[in-house]
């Protein structure tokens, strides 16, 4: 670089020569000197070669420059003189004081072809001007003979063997070396793709789009080494907001094309959905006619919906990243942890985890370096698994649903067999999606429907909110219920709006989805009178919608089965009915229910017996009994179940008699004259 710029500082001198008296040479006697003659310069090596001949990785580097300024003999002084100025900022000063308008493509002109006006070489200093001033990151907004060149470092380091990146464009570069996950969902696009571009020169645009997190950057990648080439990728943020680029970052990503032979891939690029009519088409106008004289490919990524082939002439390869299937998941999951968990892969529950989540390819490498990260050891069980699965997915912006703690297992519930045999009939619908759908080929024949819907009905406290808690817990997924009174609205379209909110958070994070108290929503559609009618009944038909295309599990609870439409039935996968238990049933339900109370002369058989309750109505009074129990001596007596069970009667409006309560009907009596404590 020292060899360039004495090259600029023998042109200068000969330049100010005739023109500044010897006091000016002192001052900047560091850079010129009023000694230099014509035959100095004449007999200096001017080709890269001879310049660097003991050094020929930089005579390789001067050459890309000179290839860049074409023979232009101006635009080689200005890089000269720009890196002349980078050894020493006070070139700048020297080049004002001797009347120039600093560092500026005029500057190079007047001393290259000294004696010739500005105005007579205009026209050559304007084409000079178009080769480097990308390079020198001159404003190509501004008038061109007097723009000023941006001193930054970037190109004398890169000059001395610095291939990094400008460090403000937050760039990466692909260099083909680096282990990749397999190219699962895009193998065949990314084959395709490489055969595109291998048979067609020039410049051309790959889009890839999906959604955040579906591996549109390491399609970009398997591309890039397909093609034998290095990748630099740029995000949109380093250079550009919501449509619209920032002159001076995306100058530095141009230089950098400049300095190299990479492909660029700029990634996340993102414009507001209200803004793409009016900002996308004259962004990427601009982005091709850029990066058209560059002559090699360009990747752009984007969000779902973008729309890039309509607005270049460029010839364009589209890709769309899809959600992965489930054997694709199980794949992606088995790659992720056999390229980190090393020995514990063998384990991993790759095809349970696909199965039961919906995940991008990037939330699943994620997952499995932060599970690395968390238990190095390798003990993991596939709970801890879906723990973390739900720590990646929670953003916090859930909306109208809440999350219920799945406390209750496999045991606690105490059901009829056929209720049970039903349940793991849906869990085994949910763990075996995978055989059935991809291995047996029946997903191309249920392009819909295929969400596990469950409804539940019966009366109230028969176990149905236990049920989802423990379907959930079951299946190792969140459980979240939905909140119909923040849902239900009395404004046209909002209930519609609402309800899409609620299965587009759930489908993107995997959750089950609870409607208690559902019939509020699954009311008959009624013959339409009025527009009321006519509003109520889109609210059916768009939630029967969403439960067609929904592909998680939807959960719901209805005391009042007979008041839903009937086309809801028949879209429910499973209708599960519960009823009030048997003797027998009761009698399990009150022995789990007072299991570990220290107790004295407690009758179960008699409980059973008198008593037609439900399941939630005898936790309630166990609760209450034990209560009085404990500040009545700390054991629990038919004294005290007695009154449980005459308050709990009494909560609902019912009235008892002591009759009722058969032989233990006197400590009814007691308590209720006043008795009993």
């Amino acid at each position: 670089m020292k060899r360039l710029a004495a090259l600029a500082a023998l042109k200068l001198s000969l330049f100010l020569k005739p023109r500044v008296d010897d006091a000016f040479f002192k001052r900047y006697s560091r850079f010129i000197a009023p000694d230099v003659t014509e035959e100095e310069l004449l007999d200096c090596p001017t080709t890269p070669e001879e310049l660097f001949e003991d050094e020929p990785a930089l005579a390789a580097r001067f050459a890309r420059l000179c290839a860049i300024c074409d023979g232009d003999a101006a635009a080689r002084t200005a890089i000269e003189l720009y890196l002349l100025a980078q050894m020493d900022g006070r070139v700048v000063d020297l080049l004002r004081e001797a009347g120039f308008n600093g560092l500026t493509v005029e500057t190079a002109g007047r001393i290259t072809w000294r004696g010739e006006e500005t105005v007579e070489m205009a026209a050559r200093l304007r084409s000079a001007f178009e080769k480097i001033s990308v390079l020198l990151r001159a404003d190509p907004m501004a008038e061109p003979l007097c723009a000023p060149f941006q001193l930054d470092g970037r190109l004398a380091a890169w000059l001395m063997g610095d291939d990094l990146p400008d460090e403000r464009l937050c760039a990466e570069v692909d260099d083909g070396t680096g282990e990749l996950p397999a190219a699962v969902l895009t193998g065949e696009s990314i084959e395709r793709a490489a055969a595109v571009l291998r048979a067609k020169d020039g410049f051309s645009i790959v889009h890839i789009s999906g959604e955040d997190g579906s591996g549109r950057r390491h399609m970009a990648r398997h591309l890039a080494r397909r093609l034998g080439r290095e990748l630099l990728l740029v995000p949109f943020d380093a250079v550009g907001a919501d449509g619209a680029l920032d002159d001076a970052a995306w100058r530095r990503v141009l230089r950098e094309l400049l300095l190299s032979d990479r492909l660029l891939c700029l990634y996340g690029l993102r414009c507001a959905p209200e803004k793409r009519t009016e900002r996308l088409p004259a962004l990427l106008h601009r982005l091709e006619r850029d990066l058209a004289p560059f002559g090699r490919a360009v990747l752009l990524t984007t969000q779902e919906g973008v729309k890039v082939t309509p607005f270049v002439r460029a010839d364009a390869f589209a890709v769309s990243i899809p959600r992965p299937t489930i054997l694709q998941s199980a794949r992606l999951w088995r790659s992720f942890a056999e390229q980190m968990l090393g020995s514990g892969a063998a384990s991993f529950p790759a095809e349970s985890l696909a199965s039961k989540m919906t995940l991008t390819a990037g939330q699943m490498e994620r997952i499995v370096r932060l599970l690395r990260f968390q238990n190095p050891r390798g003990q993991w069980s596939e709970r801890d698994i879906f723990k973390l699965c739900y720590q990646v997915l929670d953003d916090g912006r859930y909306e109208n649903i809440r999350f219920v703690d799945t406390t209750y297992t496999w045991d606690d519930l105490l059901l009829a067999d056929s209720l049970k045999a039903a349940l793991r009939d849906i869990c085994a619908q949910v763990e075996h999606q995978g055989l059935v759908l991809d291995e047996w080929g029946l997903r191309r024949r249920y392009p819909y429907g295929r969400c596990v819907s469950v409804l539940m009905s019966g009366p109230p406290g028969t176990g149905k909110t236990m049920t989802a808690q423990v379907l959930a817990s079951k299946l190792g997924l969140e459980l979240y219920k939905v909140d119909l009174s923040q849902i239900v609205d009395k404004y046209i379209g909002e209930t519609e709006k609402r309800l899409g909110q609620v299965f587009d958070q759930a489908e993107k994070s995997n959750l089950v989805l609870f409607f208690d108290e559902a019939d509020a929503l699954l009311g008959k559609r009624s013959e339409v009178k009025d527009a009321k009618d006519k509003y109520a009944n889109t609210e059916v038909a768009y939630l029967l919608q969403r439960m067609e295309e929904y592909r998680g599990i939807v959960l719901m609870a209805t005391n009042q089965a007979g008041s839903m439409d009937s086309a809801f039935l028949r879209r429910f996968r499973y209708h599960l009915t519960f009823t009030l238990p048997d003797e027998a049933m009761r009698r399990k339900l009150w022995e789990a229910a007072l299991d570990g109370i220290p107790s004295d002369g407690v009758q179960m058989e008699y409980l059973a017996r008198q008593f037609d309750l439900s399941g939630a109505q005898i936790k309630n009074i166990a609760l209450n009994a034990a209560y009085r129990a404990a500040s009545d001596g700390g054991v629990l007596h038919m004294a005290h179940l007695v009154r449980a069970v005459f308050q709990e009667f009494h909560k609902e409006g019912k009235v008892m008699l002591s009759s009722e309560f058969g032989e233990y009907g006197v400590m009814l009596s007691d308590y209720l004259s006043g008795g009993g404590s």
